[in-house]
Order: C-alpha cells, then sequence, then structure tokens
C-alpha cells in the first residue's frame, strides 16, 4: 500500500485507527523518510504506522542441508 494511501484511510477512519494501522503494510523505506507537522492527523498516522512497519532491514538466514551421498549398495 502507497504511504499517502494509508495515512488517507487512517485520517478518514471512524472506527480504531490503532486497529487500522496495524493491519497496513507500508513501503519501509519511504516510511521512514516520512515527516509531517507536529499535532496533525497526519503526523498520528505516521506515528501509528511507524509503531506497527518494522523499518530494520530483513536478514533472511538460509539453512542448507548437507549433501548425502548417493545410495552405492545394490
Amino acid at each position: 500500500m502507497k504511504l499517502s494511501d494509508a495515512i488517507e484511510v487512517i485520517v478518514t477512519s471512524y472506527g480504531d485507527i490503532d486497529l487500522a494501522a496495524r493491519g497496513m503494510v507500508v513501503d519501509a523505506d519511504e516510511l521512514a523518510k516520512a515527516t509531517a507537522q507536529p499535532d496533525t492527523a497526519e503526523a498520528i498516522a505516521l506515528a501509528l504506522l511507524k509503531k506497527y512497519n518494522v523499518t530494520a532491514p530483513v536478514v533472511v538466514i538460509e539453512e542448507v542441508a548437507p549433501e548425502v551421498p548417493p545410495d552405492t549398495t545394490e
């Protein structure tokens, strides 16, 4: 979801905005660079999105199974 769309949904929501933000996935780089004027609806929306979207890089650990020698018994 685009960050601007996520902010719009949160700002115009009549429901629980914390719950709305919890289910949104936005681009981490875009979120990390985003700013808003303090004490605005946009700033609150950004704070909620930052709370639920991890901006740290994801490290993938790949487990490699040992190579099994072919069965030569017949």
